[in-house]
């Protein structure tokens, strides 16, 4: 299924708003894991970290949902015949 370029931009940024938001909420569960004592923060810790990955993953999926909307150069098409003449 082809997306347009609109569309794709448009997942792209909600995908960069996303993990920037996991990444805010990893940091905002480390620094309460330092507050916290025993199970409670090493609860918070684990849940800090698996924010994390997630937030990362989106962010590294915006980029390259950004990158596929690059202009591409046209590649010749397979043709079956005998070779074309020129360079």
């Amino acid at each position: 299924m082809r997306l347009s370029r609109p569309r794709v931009i448009l997942r792209g940024l909600l995908l960069a708003l996303g993990g920037g938001y996991m990444l805010w909420r990893a940091r905002l569960s480390w620094l309460a894991a330092g507050e916290l004592e025993g199970g409670a923060a090493a609860l918070s810790a684990r849940l800090a970290l698996v924010f994390a990955l997630v937030g990362a993953l989106a962010l590294v999926t915006s980029g390259a949902a950004f990158l596929a909307t690059r202009p591409r150069r046209r590649a010749a098409p397979l043709g079956l015949g005998p070779p074309a003449p020129g360079p």
